[in-house]
């Protein structure tokens, strides 16, 4: 019979002694190696053995790891009221920090409490403190408390920062004492001892996000700077560095965990107060009113913080796309060659993680109200590949005098539907094209003026032998350029952007919209006049030509971003140096197309609904695509511009509404929550001058058009050659 092998677990008693054994061993190679450190120095005996596959660091080996930190980036909304910029919150980022510069950024109380606790010889010891290193051990076989750290705050930096384990090895302890000893002989004791304050983990804080460094451990933990804690809050947080996930009330979501948290983190609190008062930091007195305080009261709540992706989804990613383009640019133009090796992800980090403080332009009141306003519209939906799928508009306000987007509305729900409508999506303009490369060009260069004659007749398309036709199949005979607008007919709009291609070759013409920063696709012919875009574009580019109009013909590029800093302050990017305004009218182009598209809201093809706002000077144009799978209307007063489209994400019919109903609610919206900004009854100004009134089909045999009245600019009437025979007068077109 064979003997049965003896398969039980080891007693209790049996693994407690093996244990002591392999600690004690422990203790006693560490003591020799911290011997041999102490007696021998770095480069001999045992020290050697343990760190032959070491390389020998420098200290342009430790900066990228001492200081090349990330840190939380944050985005702000401008205040209209006050010009103080109002906090959004972090961008997308699951860890917080935020980087302590100098000594002096933190609390004395914290500084104390640290160093009483874990290295109290920091600024004796030459980065090793073998005494330290023997008692710690030697509490470990013991099994007592240890009250002091055995490695001192510069071994616990390499350890973290510099080899990045925690492994209970000799091999790694040695690589740790080397380590150390260069970095005292490279860095002075604030540059440590600052790297240190910034590298300590504390786990998760109130708001949910991984703590890195005391800053943010005060922030997470007490929603409190750093510089402003308590003396009791700065013990609390002193007495974390080594245990952080077992004294942090926010570990646990269960209750009952979360108070045996919070019992062992006072325990150790009370711990550090008594280290203090032995380092003669702080008075006994001191210390027992520190330990009376229920430092519960002290701890952030999650509504403390904003989670600024829940609270203002659209806001946050609109920022981050435009920072990370704006970085892109930057270093293009500054660092080319640098720029040629940097990823997409690069920027990105440096947008999430570079510590950067992003100003937006974007005003909050005027965003959550408007935003508010559509809630209560009806949206369409329509079953689309199997599911029902909800119209949607995107919205872009922007200031005619700087370019700076005020408010936009990107979509109805962002877990629904995560498209940026706004500044993002690309859509066909429709007739909202007509004065950008139409009307606005031709006047320009002087080939039409707002009462040029222009006949509405049957004309074939480019390189086709259809022929261009209104939205009702109707031609109106010959109509002034006003007119034509004001009703969107077709033809008009085609005959003069003809006109100006003749004088100047399509390029050219095509020149004036690249200026509005609207470049054509390649593809892009004749019809991108009546909106038939390649691929089309954002409302937020067609808002920003239309402010261009209203702001006499000088550009700005329409934008969310008006500075950013990095964390110390300084200015990485100013659009206000970046951007120059430019000239893309004259004045008195611009003029004139706004008094032609005052034809438009007051009687023309927005009468109806953008017509009936009482009390503000309004121009604008609708758009409308074929089979109305894309709607506009671009509205402006002389301080802002507001564009709206509404449609489906696929080719489906869109409500012939939606986006006038919707620019109405935005409008009256942001009149009402800033009528400083949006105020009633003011004017645009006329420039003088004149771009001179052209008669365009003069060779036309006949009399003026019933609108032969309307002035010029200058208040002088012009004689239009050309009427409309009475068997040609119809009813205008409705777009």
């Amino acid at each position: 019979m064979h003997e049965q092998k003896n398969t039980q677990v080891p007693t209790k008693k049996k693994r407690s002694k093996l244990k002591i054994l392999l600690v004690t061993l422990y203790v006693i190679l560490t003591l020799i190696l911290v011997t041999a450190v102490a007696v021998l120095g770095v480069g001999a005996g045992i020290v050697s053995a343990f760190t032959k596959d070491e390389k020998i660091r420098t200290k342009k080996d430790y900066d990228p790891q001492l200081k090349g930190w990330s840190e939380t980036s944050y985005a702000y909304f401008r205040d209209a009221n006050s010009g103080q910029p109002k906090l959004i919150g972090a961008m997308h980022n699951e860890k917080d920090r935020v980087l302590v510069r100098k000594l002096t950024d933190v609390s004395p109380s914290l500084l104390d409490a640290l160093l009483s606790t874990e290295d109290r010889e920091f600024y004796s010891h030459n980065g090793i403190v073998p005494s330290s290193i023997l008692r710690a051990s030697m509490q470990q076989v013991t099994g007592s408390e240890v009250t002091t750290g055995g490695s001192t705050l510069t071994q616990q930096l390499v350890k973290i920062e510099i080899l990045g384990n925690r492994d209970k090895s000799f091999e790694r302890k040695a690589l740790e004492i080397v380590n150390s000893l260069r970095l005292e002989k490279y860095y002075s004791k604030e540059e440590i001892f600052v790297s240190y304050l910034n590298s300590v983990y504390f786990g998760k804080g109130a708001n949910g996000k991984h703590m890195y460094g005391v800053m943010a451990a005060a922030r997470g933990l007490f929603n409190k700077n750093a510089k402003d804690l308590t003396l009791a809050e700065a013990a609390y947080i002193g007495g974390m560095a080594q245990r952080p996930n077992a004294y942090n009330p926010f570990t646990f979501s269960d209750e009952k965990k979360k108070q045996e948290n919070i019992k062992l983190g006072k325990k150790r609190m009370k711990l550090v107060l008594d280290n203090m008062v032995v380092n003669k930091k702080i008075t006994a007195k001191q210390r027992d009113e520190a330990a009376k305080y229920d430092i519960t009261k002290s701890f952030a709540k999650p509504s403390d913080f904003k989670n600024a992706y829940a609270t203002y989804p659209f806001v946050i990613s609109a920022i981050e796309s435009e920072a990370i383009k704006t970085l892109q640019e930057l270093d293009k133009k500054y660092h080319p060659e640098e720029a040629k090796d940097r990823s997409y992800k690069y920027y990105t980090d440096r947008v999430r993680v570079g510590g950067l403080k992003i100003y937006s332009t974007v005003d909050q009141a005027l965003y959550d109200n408007m935003n508010k306003s559509v809630e209560g519209i009806d949206f369409p939906r329509k079953k689309i590949n199997g599911r029902m799928v909800r119209e949607q508009i995107g919205a872009v306000m922007v200031e005619n005098k700087s370019g700076a987007v005020l408010s936009f509305f990107a979509g109805t729900d962002f877990e629904e539907n995560q498209k940026d409508h706004a500044l993002d999506a690309q859509n066909q303009p429709g007739s909202a094209m007509k004065p950008l490369l139409s009307y606005g060009p031709g006047i320009n260069e002087g080939v039409i003026s707002s009462n040029s004659i222009i006949v509405d007749e049957p004309v074939n398309k480019e390189y086709s032998s259809a022929v261009y036709r209104n939205s009702n199949g109707k031609y109106s005979g010959p109509v002034t350029a006003t007119r034509a607008l004001q009703f969107s007919y077709n033809i008009p709009a085609i005959k003069v952007f003809r006109a100006t291609q003749s004088k100047l070759g399509r390029q050219k013409v095509f020149d004036y919209i690249r200026a509005m920063g609207m470049p054509p696709h390649k593809n892009d012919g004749e019809a991108l006049v009546l909106g038939g875009a390649t691929y089309g574009y954002t409302v937020e580019q067609m808002t920003g030509a239309y402010a261009m109009i209203a702001n006499n013909g000088q550009f700005n590029k329409p934008h969310l971003i008006s500075k950013i800093t990095d964390s110390q302050g300084n200015v990485i990017f100013d659009y206000a140096k970046e951007h120059a305004s430019k000239e893309v009218f004259s004045p008195q182009t611009a003029y004139q197309l706004t008094k032609m598209m005052k034809t438009v809201v007051d009687g023309g093809t927005a009468a109806s609904s953008i017509g009936q706002i009482g009390g503000y000077n309004i121009a604008g144009k609708t758009g409308t695509t074929t089979s109305e799978y894309d709607l506009w209307f671009v509205g402006y007063t002389p301080e802002v511009s507001l564009g709206v489209w509404s449609g489906f994400d696929y080719n489906k019919k869109g409500d012939h509404d939606l986006a006038k109903t919707a620019w109405i609610k935005l409008f009256k919206a942001a009149a009402s929550t800033n009528p400083t900004l949006i105020p009633k009854g003011t004017n645009f100004q006329n420039p003088g001058g004149s771009s001179g009134e052209k008669c365009f089909e003069c060779n036309r045999k006949t009399p003026a058009s019933s609108d032969s009245n309307d002035s010029s600019e200058n208040g002088q009437q012009q004689q239009n050659t050309g009427i409309v025979p009475s068997n040609q007068t119809q009813k205008p077109n409705e777009e």
